[in-house]
């Protein structure tokens, strides 16, 4: 038996299996085994995605094939870590961390396949280390795409929270409970501003159970803000020893815009000395643009 023979049985073999294990993946386990309110809420945000995205609904089933792989996978930690940060980014795109993990894989080789094509197209050589480093940025670029929706979502909602408190202490100080008054800032809500997302994940959780301290210790764990870990430490502390709600709202939205004013004459205060670093090497580009040639001259003994 030839050579060429036993590498066309061996490629063949090696296409059967990866269609045997690519198939596999078609038929995962839809059973999610999180919590009920981040299952409802996983739920409903795929399926608004769906309804609005027909790219989203290609991506779910392919992500299916890897999804099934990455569930096998001894990374308790490593899962655990990703689904802190997709909690705090909003629950990106309603993806689990093994989806998230399955969506890595998906970028990586689809930037190893960009770079293949079009080296191979303008230089005539597939130059697999360019493409090895392509597939390595496209790995890393979700990662840094999470990360950035964190940053976004937690400025959103530090900037939205005084407002929505001096909401809720109107309706408060009106006569409506705490979850009444905030479901009512909620329904009336049409700006899908983050902030009004996790107010709506906490009254689901009281809804399915959850005491109402609970569901704001779990705000606190999703959402890394000083502000917001303020107001729930004081709620809690007003449930516990029967202060008025009212006073505690309007005390904290006094003083998270104290600690924003603060923070901001901090930074104007910084930016001067950040300032020069950068102004050294745009003073030192000036001065090269002006006088290099005639140093140059001066140097080669043509300046005279």
């Amino acid at each position: 038996m030839s050579s060429s023979t036993l590498i066309s049985i061996f490629a063949g073999l090696l296409a059967v299996s990866a269609v045997f294990l690519f198939g596999i993946g078609f038929f995962p386990d839809e059973t999610y085994r999180g919590a009920a309110p981040e299952r409802g809420y996983l739920s409903n945000k795929r399926y608004q995605l769906e309804r609005s995205s027909p790219i989203y609904r290609i991506l779910i089933q392919v992500l299916k094939v890897f999804t099934f792989w990455a569930e096998m996978l001894p990374i308790t930690n490593l899962r655990a870590g990703l689904k802190d940060r997709l909690a705090r980014a909003g629950h990106l795109g309603g993806f689990t961390p093994d989806e998230y993990l399955a969506f890595l894989c998906v970028s990586a080789m689809s930037f190893f396949a960009l770079a293949f094509f079009f080296n191979t197209s303008v230089t005539g050589a597939p130059r697999l280390p360019l493409c090895f480093v392509a597939a390595m940025f496209g790995g890393y670029f979700p990662v840094m795409y999470l990360d950035e929706q964190v940053m976004t979502r937690l400025t959103s909602i530090n900037k939205d929270l005084p407002y929505m408190l001096d909401v809720l202490a109107l309706s408060v100080g009106a006569g409506l409970d705490f979850n009444s008054s905030l479901e009512r800032i909620v329904n009336k809500d049409s700006t899908s501003s983050p902030l009004v997302e996790e107010m709506r994940y906490v009254l689901q959780e009281v809804k399915m159970g959850t005491t109402r301290r609970d569901a704001l210790i779990n705000l606190k764990d999703r959402i890394p803000s000083d502000y917001v870990s303020g107001l729930v430490s004081s709620v809690v502390q007003a449930e516990q020893m029967g202060t008025p709600l009212t006073n505690i709202l309007r005390i904290q939205a006094g003083a998270i815009r104290l600690k924003r004013s603060q923070r901001a004459e901090k930074l104007a205060g910084e930016a001067p000395v950040k300032m020069i670093v950068p102004l050294l090497f745009i003073v030192g580009a000036v001065l090269l643009t002006l006088f290099g040639s005639i140093l140059i001259r001066s140097i080669r003994g043509e300046l005279f």
